[in-house]
């Protein structure tokens, strides 16, 4: 069964969506089927594409739209949303 959720996620790391966040949000759906849009400021881009990601230039505390749609779709959710609430693994 195809699951489509959807949600916003904000930006807490300080540096914004950058080419670290950007890997770790390619590197979480290699694992994964479902495909995922992010959107920022009414441009949306593919998720597996890191330069798509950067185009977005999304700075800290700006609010990103995660879609995301297949058969993995929630546990693929999760996964995002948590990257977003660690920072990216970048401390404070």
């Amino acid at each position: 069964m195809e699951e489509k959720l959807e949600r916003l996620a904000k930006v807490k790391n300080k540096s914004g969506i950058h080419a670290r966040p950007a890997t770790i949000i390619a590197d979480i759906l290699k694992k994964r089927k479902a495909k995922v849009k992010l959107t920022y400021k009414g441009e949306s881009v593919d998720a597996r594409s890191i330069m798509g990601i950067l185009t977005l230039a999304a700075p800290k505390n700006a609010q990103l739209k995660i879609e995301v749609e297949g058969p993995d779709a929630k546990q693929t959710l999760n996964d995002l949303l948590t990257a977003f609430t660690n920072k990216f693994g970048e401390g404070k």
